[in-house]
């Protein structure tokens, strides 16, 4: 059977010379901070609220920059929140 380990060589990554990525990665970092410290303190639509930000993120990625590397990046992050919100919503229900 083959191993199929991922490496940080075969993931996605931002090239930081390119200005789009660099501004992209700010951007996702302001969102997922933002998304992070809304569930920190318990309000949970502005958490939604940023999700959707990251929405629009991966939606600027593929339609307007078209760049597939940032559309896989702004998709990880979309995914993370969502398993955020979620583990957040388990442990207020325990």
């Amino acid at each position: 059977m083959m191993s199929t380990q991922t490496t940080a060589a075969t993931e996605p990554q931002f090239d930081l010379s390119n200005p789009q990525h660099l501004a992209m990665r700010k951007l996702m970092a302001d969102v997922y901070s933002n998304h992070a410290n809304a569930l920190l303190c318990g309000v949970e639509k502005s958490a939604i609220a940023y999700r959707g930000m990251g929405q629009g993120l991966e939606r600027v990625a593929l339609y307007v920059i078209a760049d597939p590397v940032l559309v896989s990046l702004s998709a990880s992050l979309n995914f993370a929140m969502f398993y955020m919100e979620e583990l957040y919503r388990a442990r207020a229900e325990a």
